[in-house]
């Protein structure tokens, strides 16, 4: 949608509206978006000038207000959401660095003499992070039962690794 100069130039004069906004969502000038959130503050109110020129100025302001704060939420839920994954990415990254080989081989040995139903858990529950909801429905286990083996293959693998 094309902005007209003119509600551009009003918004960016009535800019106190996004800067309440971005002080109600509890974001300040230290942090590191704060610009672009601003920027997309002031083109959504321009374009809200644009989408209700029959509308009185206040009924505007109210309307793009709501508008603002809750595209600047949503934005700062997709940070989020990219901030845990790059940190998930990292955390694997640096757990990678702290394994023992060691350890590895002794994980390996133990899979080896795990029953069926033990590997399944070890494989598809805890690395591939599958719910037991899935797996109940996969495999038709009881899921007391699998919280059972679950808990004792973690025993399990802890006595191993700490010998």
């Amino acid at each position: 949608m094309k902005i007209s100069q003119k509600n551009f130039l009003t918004a960016w004069e009535n800019k106190k509206l996004v800067y309440g906004v971005m002080k109600k969502l509890h974001i300040y000038k230290n942090h590191s978006n704060y610009e672009d959130l601003f920027q997309d503050g002031i083109c959504i109110y321009a374009q809200m000038l644009e989408e209700h020129p029959d509308m009185s100025r206040e009924e505007v302001d109210k309307l793009s207000f709501r508008k603002i704060l809750w595209n600047i939420t949503d934005q700062l839920r997709k940070i989020q959401r990219t901030d845990n994954h790059r940190c998930n990415v990292l955390g694997c990254v640096n757990m990678a660095e702290a394994i023992h080989w060691d350890d590895l081989i002794l994980i390996k040995d133990e899979v080896n003499k795990m029953s069926e139903i033990e590997q399944v858990i070890f494989f598809e529950h805890l690395l591939s992070e599958r719910s037991f909801s899935s797996l109940v429905i996969r495999y038709g286990i009881n899921r007391k039962q699998l919280q059972r083996l679950k808990h004792k293959l973690l025993i399990k693998l802890q006595c191993t690794l700490k010998e």
